[in-house]
């Protein structure tokens, strides 16, 4: 940094030594040009050691609440690993936002074709990309990943259980086959399990990427982990997409659960970017010095997940009844800061296949006689999960709490860790949450996706332990129906989200938008709703 005292200390030593010099009679006085000479090479001088102090490289600060539970491209499920993971990783193609001029564009396929009846695709891709460890991007490689992902135990193996045949056409062209019609230009798009991994990594499990290792084709490589504080990547300088002066060299991800914390990060610009802070707080962020606002259309929904699993909420009545109690509008008008929209069920309202009259108000007669009919009239304690690091999800139970109050119903809110309470959940359902908070967005934009992952049995994030195979069975018919018949898959997914509505498997409790909240001098920011939880660091620069 450019030292004011150090610069006023040379002009001043300059000029005792000119006077030195006259008054000693030894030599001419130096003529008052080369004095001037003097002091203006010095300030070069420091202005050069300032610029060569700025000189290295240029990193970016990323504060997010909850250190990912996976970081492993494959089996990742959630949104806390995606901002990482999309830095490393890449899709064959791309969904973009709302409005584009093409909605699935290439990103390392460069085209693709599909048969009439859509059971039969080909891909071409992009040439001269490595991965990570050198290893070059190829048909085999893409062969290997979809083959090691379908066939493997993942959350995110149902995305291609459609393919039955994958053919090695030659080194830039593969060709799939599928049991029945399937958008697979879509499925590659998807925000979990789709991303390319070189094939020497995929033997590897979830631990070795874990310690920080990555195999991707992405701009950024994972450089180091620090478990529950820190993430660094560098840039992977043989990226196929080139880099220039103004890109960012190094991402940082610091995790920290205060939303308080985050947001003075981002005010000072100790940090880039962060999200999920406090609603409460975002009028007066958005007029900070530095920093803005930035609310983007989703396919978000916040449900509060009921455990099926656990008394009193194994009766349907019971939950019905926490369904009719639920204040909406108070959530949509005091907490959400006028930035949530109603939910009709799984389905967002912005989303294709979404039924804007399942949208629910609150009834607390309805649910006073459905108590009583359940044999709860005088009702009971129950215990509220809500997620650290999210002070929406704390905000709900505590809006919640004195209504149900009103039914005898005391509610015990705790704030939990997420990782920990999905494991609580899956070691013992019969005794975990009564109710959790839980947001969700599509793995690819489709209803599938927001109905089957967190409600069809068994599935990691169905933390209501909803048990209807009729359910799931209707999911798999609307599956089908998407690549050729849009009303017909259309019809399917609204009768299974009315019976998640019926069976009250969840409160849903408002459809959201991604609210970002960054420093004001970066540019080339762009966002798709599909990936929820994403800004692609590589398309910024300060």
């Amino acid at each position: 940094m450019f030292d004011k005292k150090k610069y006023l200390f040379v002009i001043l030593g300059l000029l005792m030594s000119f006077a030195l010099v006259a008054c000693g009679g030894a030599e001419p006085a130096a003529p008052a040009e080369d004095a001037e000479a003097a002091v203006e090479e010095a300030a070069a001088e420091e202005v050069m050691e300032e610029e060569s102090m700025d000189e290295g490289p240029q990193i970016f600060t990323w504060a997010d609440p909850i250190d990912p539970f996976d970081i492993d491209p494959r089996s990742s499920y959630d949104g806390q690993g995606l901002p990482v993971i999309g830095q490393a990783y890449e899709t064959l193609t791309h969904f973009n936002a709302p409005g584009s001029e093409t909605e699935i564009s290439p990103e390392l396929a460069v085209s693709w074709e599909s048969s009439e009846d859509a059971t039969e695709w080909t891909f071409v891709l992009r040439e001269g990309v490595t991965f990570h460890d050198g290893e070059a991007f190829n048909a085999d490689a893409v062969k290997a990943l979809v083959e090691n992902v379908r066939d493997g135990d993942l959350a995110t193996s149902w995305i291609f259980g459609a393919i039955i045949d994958i053919e090695v056409v030659d080194d830039v062209t593969i060709k799939f086959t599928t049991e029945f019609p399937a958008k697979l230009d879509l499925v590659f798009s998807s925000a979990f399990g789709a991303w390319m991994v070189s094939p020497a990594a995929l033997a590897n499990d979830a631990a070795w990427f874990a310690e920080g290792n990555s195999a991707g084709t992405g701009p950024y490589k994972i450089a180091s982990r620090e478990a529950g504080t820190r993430i660094v990547l560098e840039r992977h300088e043989d990226y196929w997409g080139g880099w220039n002066d103004n890109k960012f060299d190094t991402v940082v991800f610091e995790y920290i659960a205060d939303a308080t914390v985050r947001e003075q990060m981002v005010r000072s610009g100790d940090a880039d970017i962060t999200r999920e802070l406090d609603f409460d707080n975002l009028a007066s962020l958005s007029e900070a010095e530095g920093v803005r606002v930035v609310p983007e259309p989703g396919y978000s929904n916040q449900f509060i997940m009921l455990n099926n699993a656990r008394a009193p909420l194994d009766n349907v009545q019971v939950r019905q009844a926490l369904a009719a109690s639920f204040p909406y509008q108070t959530v949509l008008d005091n907490l959400v800061g006028g930035y949530a929209t109603p939910a009709g069920g799984a389905i967002p309202q912005s989303m294709w296949g979404a039924d804007a009259d399942a949208i629910p108000a609150q009834d607390l007669d309805a649910a006073r006689a459905l108590l009583a009919e359940a044999g709860f009239a005088d009702g009971f304690e129950m215990d509220y999960w809500a997620y650290e690091g999210n002070p929406i999800d704390e905000q709900l139970g505590e809006v919640w709490a004195p209504v149900l109050r009103e039914l005898g119903i005391e509610l015990n809110i705790t704030v939990i860790d997420f990782n920990a309470a999905m494991d609580a959940f899956w070691n013992n359902p019969e005794n975990a949450h009564h109710a959790v908070s839980l947001n969700w967005f599509p793995t690819y934009v489709t209803p599938f996706d927001p109905l089957f992952s967190p409600f069809s049995t068994g599935e990691y994030f169905n933390i209501a332990a909803y048990d209807n195979p009729d359910f799931t069975d209707l999911l798999f018919v609307g599956d089908e129906l998407t690549a050729t018949d849009t009303d017909a898959a259309i019809a399917t997914f609204q009768e299974a989200n009315q019976m998640l509505i019926d069976d009250a498997a969840a409160i849903f409790a408002y459809d959201f938008p991604q609210v970002w909240e960054m420093r004001d001098d970066l540019t080339g920011y762009e966002y798709s709703p599909a990936y929820s939880a994403l800004v692609r660091v590589y398309n910024l620069e300060r």
